[in-house]
């Protein structure tokens, strides 16, 4: 038997011509808040990228993204976070609107579009935003009977992240301990659907964020995550934006009551000190 291999050049990859893609550019996500809702700052670094039957890919803002072209989209912007400050834990993050854009799979089009929106409310979904404390006409915080550290609320516009005010503790070898609640404000969060705790800080100590929890079978303080210093070497402290988490938590205390927002630090008692800023504490679940 004679076998004759034939070379079909036309066919290698670099003959193929894929066409010149259409591209779409995407700065940054825009976020509309109401009073109530308080800030519009955010930190929503990814942009996901949906088509109506895939994920398109996940692309860290600012982005391009180049799809093939001959082939008109329906595409779904979906704006992505960090949960907890973990690169490990990025995700889409629900309660902020998403942008839908149709593309013409023209490839001579550039779209550069406007990416954001508010907080989620539809017929079907309601978010529901609970102002915790963004110090601007008083401070929540009250420090515990074991702490001789207290948060204060500073107007100094050097220091306040944005509008009149934000929440100050300061820490030295006579302020050691650092132990405080919301007082008395008794949040009462949902167990069975995701909630998050938004707030801004900066910090050069580390200290923990958590829940005081009321009633049921594990009241008491529940430290959830440790922050580490925004610091550069140079002492330029940098402010930084978390979304907590906190559904892990919330869903294994059925019985719990009601909640308070816990902050913790110590500091060694060796002339060492410490700062910490916080701003806009706020919870954010949907509506029953």
């Amino acid at each position: 038997m004679v076998v004759t291999l034939g070379i079909w050049t036309a066919c290698t990859p670099e003959k193929w011509d894929l066409g010149s893609p259409e591209l779409i550019h995407i700065s940054e996500y825009n976020l509309t808040t109401t009073p109530e809702q308080g800030t519009a700052e955010h930190r929503v670094e990814e942009v996901w990228v949906y088509s109506t039957t895939d994920v398109l890919g996940v692309y860290p803002l600012p982005a391009t993204v180049a799809l093939p072209s001959g082939n008109p989209e329906a595409l779904t912007l979906v704006p992505g976070i960090r949960a907890n400050g973990v690169s490990a834990t990025r995700r889409t993050y629900p309660f902020y609107e998403v942008t839908r854009i149709e593309t013409d799979g023209d490839s001579s089009t550039e779209l550069d579009v406007a990416f954001g929106g508010g907080y989620v409310n539809t017929d079907a979904l309601s978010t529901k935003v609970i102002l915790a404390e963004d110090f601007e006409s008083a401070n929540r915080f009250l420090e515990s009977a074991n702490s001789n550290v207290e948060v204060v609320r500073i107007t100094e516009p050097s220091e306040v992240f944005e509008g009149g005010a934000s929440g100050y503790i300061r820490m030295d070898s006579t302020h050691t301990q650092l132990n405080a609640i919301t007082h008395e404000q008794f949040y009462d969060l949902p167990r069975d659907r995701p909630v998050y705790l938004e707030f801004h800080y900066k910090c050069d100590i580390s200290f923990f964020v958590g829940l005081e929890v009321f009633g049921g079978s594990q009241a008491g303080r529940l430290p959830i995550l440790g922050l580490n210093p925004t610091c550069e070497e140079d002492g330029t402290c940098a402010w930084n934006k978390i979304y907590l988490d906190l559904y892990p938590a919330l869903s294994s205390m059925p019985d719990a009551g009601s909640f308070e927002i816990g902050l913790n630090s110590t500091i060694p008692a060796d002339g060492t000190e410490g700062n910490i800023w916080l701003d806009n504490f706020k919870f954010v679940h949907f509506d029953d």
